[in-house]
């Protein structure tokens, strides 16, 4: 990107369409503002004659409070059994005066109480059972974090196995030995996966498996860390582009992304973002898990064994009380400290 003047590069970024974390794209469903071929190349004409006017993006909701709140969601997607179940959650979030970001994930299994009907489920069904409109998970989300959620996207994640391959691999940081002897495979059979710590060049292929992969010692809180991992190693290389010798891979990401995201982010949005994002650096990531794991005395969580639909279910609980958040509120507001 060194290369490129300020205007060209809010045009790469308006191209892109395709960042797991900053997007711009058409929706999946009918509960986003769209933002069609038509609106990106309009988003692009803006941002350039807008700059030579020397006109600024406005400002993001929750600049006001120097942070902005982003809910990211995960879904399996079409061809799964459970297409729209959100099992990757994170917020993300900018502090813009400090140029930083934190991701904090939080648990599918965590469980839920609806706020009329007392309905208890995992947190990762209220966007399905919502008809995927993103209200009651983002109120949900705020009720546990004690954070407003500004923004939100969601993602089918099997395509980042094509986004990873249009960008050509992603370099990612493997902090453990993986080793999943049952890793499933499409005609519903097992098969091995494994991968060696330290720094790997994945590519697609491989990054949907370590995105899905649960057999290592920490289970699902270990994929937590790794969908984190995953997801600045995208931030990275998107932000690495340059449009003028990658303009196949912009092309190919915007070609692939175009149908899988669903977010209520505008052009706007997407430019002041930019403005911000650019000045993060690897650095200034906060990443911090929201886990029940026994062997950790510093886990906020517990698991249980309780009855949902009239079968025995698998959830996490916070260690304080059945619904009693105020420890993850207390992670979430000092995130940044």
């Amino acid at each position: 990107m060194r290369m490129l003047t300020l205007p060209l590069k809010i045009i790469a970024l308006a191209g892109l369409a395709a960042g797991w974390f900053f997007a711009l794209t058409t929706p999946i469903s009918t509960y986003t503002s769209p933002l069609s071929a038509r609106s990106l190349v309009k988003t692009a004409y803006i941002a350039v004659t807008e700059k030579i006017n020397n006109r600024a993006p406005g400002p993001l909701k929750g600049e006001d409070r120097d942070r902005v709140n982003i809910l990211f969601l995960g879904m399996p997607g079409a061809g799964n059994d459970a297409p729209y179940l959100t099992d990757s959650l994170i917020v993300a979030s900018v502090k813009p005066s400090t140029d930083q970001l934190a991701l904090m994930s939080l648990p599918r299994d965590l469980l839920v109480e609806l706020p009329t009907s007392r309905i208890r489920t995992k947190i990762n069904a209220l966007f399905q059972m919502n008809e995927r409109s993103p209200d009651l998970i983002m109120k949900k989300v705020e009720e546990i974090t004690g954070e407003p959620i500004d923004y939100y996207i969601a993602l089918d994640i099997s395509v980042t196995e094509k986004i990873t391959d249009a960008l050509g691999g992603l370099n990612v940081l493997v902090p453990e030995d993986i080793r999943d002897t049952e890793f499933p495979t499409p005609d519903h059979g097992v098969e091995t996966f494994s991968v060696q710590k330290g720094w790997r060049y994945f590519d697609g292929a491989t990054v949907q498996k370590y995105l899905r992969t649960r057999h290592s010692p920490d289970g699902d809180f270990a994929r937590m860390r790794q969908q984190q991992a995953v997801l600045e190693a995208l931030r990275k290389k998107i932000f690495g582009l340059n449009l003028l010798y990658d303009l196949p891979s912009v092309l190919s990401l915007y070609r692939e992304a175009a149908d899988n995201l669903q977010t209520d982010l505008t052009a706007n949005d997407i430019r002041r973002l930019y403005d911000i994002a650019k000045n993060i650096s690897y650095d200034k990531v906060i990443q911090k898990v929201v886990d029940g794991d026994p062997k950790k005395p510093d886990s906020l969580l517990t698991s249980k064994t309780i009855t949902l639909g009239g079968k025995p279910a698998f959830v996490l609980v916070p260690k304080k009380g059945m619904f009693d958040y105020s420890e993850i509120q207390i992670l979430a507001e000092n995130i940044f400290e």
